[in-house]
């Protein structure tokens, strides 16, 4: 008998053991990628370097205050290091992701009914996420580089002068840029909407569909409420990330051209760092990521729970 309870400790022991070594990784890039450096970003906030090249120093809220003074003046003459015109256009893309966002819910629909051509626009639309972003932007680059283009945006705006580049033309490279990330983002949201429908039974589309109701009244009386949990969901995370957007921004133009974001911003300036000794860009864009991200968690906790409160009432 004690034999067996030793052979079952030993067991539940190796069980536990086995299980164990496939949460190490994960918990090892939570530590390490997360937690560290998030506390490691949140001391850096209030830091500067010494003045002599070898240390730091305790600076309070400077860095907090330069954020301040920067949006409040600052230099038109360098478009690519304006912090003020970078929020600008961060909140320009992300009400265009706003816009974009009931756009993408219609389509969804639309290729749920299965009408006359979805399956072209299926494949127009899911494109970009079978091919790499960074292959997909490049495409765009030469696209929109391209005689053809060129001329077909001097006739559609009766552009006056002759355009080399919309991407490096300071009146259409943000243009440019926003069609980029609409290209980008839509198929994601048509992904998550296009599973969100197909698990909405048929018997209630159907018994609908029996009652006289039309697509309009089925659209936004029946599938709007059923599916709300998912627009909750998914207008939250776009609140969450509304100073994330960097790849579009990057992969185009780096920031010239008036197109700067907050995030390329701050990549921007902690990729041109070579010493974080001699230099304060790290710790004033520590300090303005530490701002950023305390705004968008709270806005993004109030909105859901405005949402949240509507799928009550359509419950009761």
């Amino acid at each position: 008998m004690m034999q067996q309870d030793k052979i079952r400790k030993k067991r539940k022991l190796m069980d536990g053991l086995f299980y164990a070594s496939f949460m190490i990784i994960p918990l090892t890039a939570f530590l390490v990628f997360y937690l560290y450096v998030n506390i490691d970003s949140f001391i850096m906030a209030f830091q500067q370097p010494n003045g002599k090249g070898d240390g730091l120093k305790f600076a309070g809220f400077e860095n907090f205050v330069w954020v301040f003074k920067e949006l409040k003046n600052p230099d038109p003459n360098n478009l690519s290091d304006n912090l003020k015109l970078a929020f600008i256009n961060t909140f320009k893309s992300f009400g265009i992701s706003l816009i974009m966002f009931p756009v993408g819910l219609l389509v969804s629909y639309f290729i749920y009914k299965k009408i006359t051509g979805y399956k072209i626009f299926r494949i127009i639309f899911y494109l970009p996420t079978i091919v790499s972003g960074v292959v997909v932007s490049y495409f765009f680059i030469e696209f929109v580089g391209s005689d053809f283009f060129i001329s077909f945006l001097t006739k559609l705006f009766k552009i006056p002068y002759a355009m080399k580049d919309p991407l490096v033309d300071s009146d259409y490279a943000n243009k440019m840029v926003f069609l980029n990330m609409i290209w980008l983002g839509f198929p994601g949201s048509l992904i998550i909407w296009g599973g969100t429908f197909s698990r909405i039974p048929d018997s209630i589309i159907e018994s609908a569909k029996l009652d006289g109701v039309n697509w309009v009244q089925e659209m936004f009386v029946i599938i709007l409420p059923l599916v709300w949990p998912t627009f909750v969901l998914m207008i939250t995370l776009q609140l969450a990330n509304v100073f994330g957007a960097t790849g579009a921004v990057f992969l185009l133009t780096q920031g010239a051209s008036g197109t700067q974001t907050v995030s390329n911003w701050m990549y921007m300036q902690v990729l041109n760092t070579s010493n974080p000794l001699k230099s304060d860009n790290l710790y004033r864009t520590s300090a303005m990521a530490m701002m950023l991200t305390t705004v968008s968690c709270v806005i993004a906790v109030l909105v859901r729970k405005f949402l949240a409160s509507k799928i009550e009432e359509t419950t009761y």
